[in-house]
Formats: structure tokens, sequence, C-alpha cells
């Protein structure tokens, strides 16, 4: 059975018209809307194949949502499968002709319960990340027999077909360089063969991604395919090494690592971060819709689970956030988010104690 989500669909959809719209668009942390979908290849429109993909799409949906492989070994989560169709929300067939052969393929496209899932997570303790998640220019050179070059559509499309499959089902905001006449004079595939190039980064800039995926790969006469990989999200880098006997493989074993350290930082387990809630101090509040919106913006927050103002004073609010996580992540959120700017210096010398300090947007206060 081959699995795909309706992510990837709409993925491999999205790396056509990128060339066409994504240089004058400026895009940083994506919304993902499709964690709670999937799709999965069966053999019949019988109750028995249904049931089959619905456990195996909500054990994807599971690792989507929480950011980890490993949430599917909690008994738990063990017992949500085994019962999947009770977090069904609805699903149609659709029947696909093959690319390779042109044979007919049926697809169960389903789509499940975000609420029940979410729930299921917190209560067996497990974490969730939201579906605003760190954007990833990936950058991936080839190297076989007729050289070295950039992965494209055209060059190496089983291998482009596996980073956009992998990318869906780890929720991974995934976007690929044009590969344009700007992108060739800046580097060339033998330059971005070292994975530590400046060119490389420098030519990255103009895709305002908030991270870097740079990899490597050896495509053996075999089919045997061996690389490297280096992943960088300010203040960390990690550098792996993949082997796999088929593209698919390979990509997952390269995108695994980088979903598992992402889900780390922005992923949000149900530990209240202090039983009492912590204070946010957010300045340049100017009239009604500023406070509206702010405190909008504060509750859509996925850690937090409720923002209560506590004071109002001049163009300053004191809201008391109840949230899950620790600090670290809570303002890792904001920063992915930009919505709010962190206080340079904390003019505050108010009675309350304040852990979060930041401006609402419009403010002149920097």
């Amino acid at each position: 059975m081959k699995e795909r989500s309706a992510f990837q669909t709409r993925c491999h959809n999205y790396f056509f018209v990128f060339a066409l719209c994504f240089s004058s668009v400026g895009l940083n942390a994506e919304e993902l809307v499709s964690l709670y979908d999937v799709e999965y290849e069966v053999a019949s429109q019988s109750g028995r194949d249904l049931t089959k993909a619905s456990r195996e799409g909500l054990k994807t949906i599971f690792v989507r949502v929480s950011g980890s492989s490993k949430v599917i070994e909690h008994p738990k989560i063990k017992a949500a499968v085994v019962n999947a169709r009770r977090f069904m929300k609805q699903f149609q067939y659709e029947s696909r002709r093959d690319a390779e052969d042109g044979s007919e393929q049926l697809f169960a496209l389903m789509e499940f319960e975000s609420e029940l899932i979410d729930r299921e997570l917190r209560d067996a303790g497990l974490p969730l990340w939201s579906s605003n998640r760190p954007t990833i220019l990936l950058w991936l050179t080839v190297e076989d027999s007729n050289g070295r070059r950039f992965a494209t559509e055209d060059s190496d499309p089983d291998i482009v077909d596996a980073m956009v499959r992998n990318a869906g089902l780890r929720g991974l905001a995934v976007k690929f360089p044009l590969f344009d006449l700007q992108d060739t004079l800046a580097v060339t595939p033998d330059e971005a063969w070292s994975l530590s190039n400046w060119r490389v980064r420098a030519a990255a800039e103009r895709y305002r991604a908030d991270t870097v995926l740079l990899g490597r790969v050896s495509r053996l006469s075999n089919g045997q395919l061996f690389g490297k990989w280096v992943y960088s999200i300010d203040p960390q880098r990690l550098i792996f090494d993949a082997e796999a006997k088929t593209p698919k493989d390979y990509i997952a074993a390269s995108f695994d690592p980088v979903a598992e350290m992402l889900a780390t930082q922005y992923a949000v387990a149900p530990i209240e971060i202090a039983e009492n809630g912590v204070l946010l101090r957010l300045t340049g509040i100017l009239d009604y819709v500023d406070y509206s919106r702010a405190i909008n913006y504060l509750e859509g927050v996925s850690a937090i689970r409720h923002a209560n103002v506590i004071d109002v004073q001049g163009n300053e609010i004191i809201v008391r956030l109840i949230a899950d996580g620790v600090l670290s992540q809570l303002q890792r959120a904001f920063l992915l988010d930009k919505k709010l700017v962190q206080a340079r210096k904390s003019s505050y010398s108010g009675a309350y104690k304040i852990s979060l300090d930041y401006l609402w947007p419009g403010s002149d206060e920097k």
C-alpha cells in the first residue's frame, strides 16, 4: 500500500506554480491547513479496507500533529488507532490512473476530527505542534555518472516526488528554489556540494524562508543513494548522514530528523508553564480595535489556553496567560508568528511580576 496525504497533492501542485508566484510574495512561517487530512491507497471500497486505511492514516496524523514518530508506541495512542474510524469526520473515494504503468488506483480520502485527535494527545500527556510552522528552503544537489546537478522536477522527478510526499507526511512547510537565472549565477552545483558554501546561503536569502536545509546525495549505478544533510535553525545546526535503497526511503530518513528537531522546539506538551499563569505586558494598545485584535491573537496561539486582561494603564495592558509548555516555547511561538515585537529593554516599574514584555505592531516604542 502507498500512502499519500491531501497536503501532498496540494504541495505537489504548488511546486509548479511556485516559479510563477513566489518571487513576488514574501512568506515566512506557513499555516498548514491540512494536518488532519490524509489519503491512502485501498484495494476496494469494502469496510475492511477502509478500516485498515483509517488506522494507517490516523497513525500518520498523530505523528504529524505531535511531531514525533514515537507517539504511536504510546498505549493510549495504540488504543485510539484500533478504533480509528471513531476519529474520522468524513471520507470519499477517488480513482486515479498511475502515471507510470497506466493502472487504475483507488484512494480513500479521509478527514479526521481535529478536536478529538488533539484531546487524545493531551490526555496522553503528549505534545501538540500547531499548523503554524517554520518554512524550510530545501536545496539538494545530486551526483551520479552524469555529474552534479540540482534536484528538480525535470532532472530527478522521483527524488522531488519523495520530497513532496514526505513533507506532507511529516507536516513540513517545504519550499523549493526556482533554480532560475538568478540562482544559477549565484551558485553552481559544485559549490553547493560542500553544504557550507556561503554562496548557497546568500542565494537562499531571496526566498525569505525561516530555515534552510542543504543536502547532497550520490546515486550509484545499482540505485543505492547515500549523502549528507545540514539543517540550520538559529541558533542550532543539525548535521547528519542518510543512506537508502530508494528515493522514497532516502528522503524519509532525511526528513524525519528535521521534523523531530523542529518538534522539540515548537511542539508543546500539556504541562502548564506556571500554576497561576505568567504575566505578559503588551505596550502600544492605542484603542479598542488594538485591544480586541491583541486578545484575539493571544487566544489563538496554540499553546495559550486563556488570555485574561488584569490591568489596563494608558497604552499598555497586563495579561495573565494560562499556557502549556515552557516559557521559551511560548517566546518561540511569538517569534515565529511575527505578530508581536519583543521590547528591547523593559521600562516597566509597576507592581506586577512581568515574565514577557512585548510591543503591539504600530507602537512607536522600540
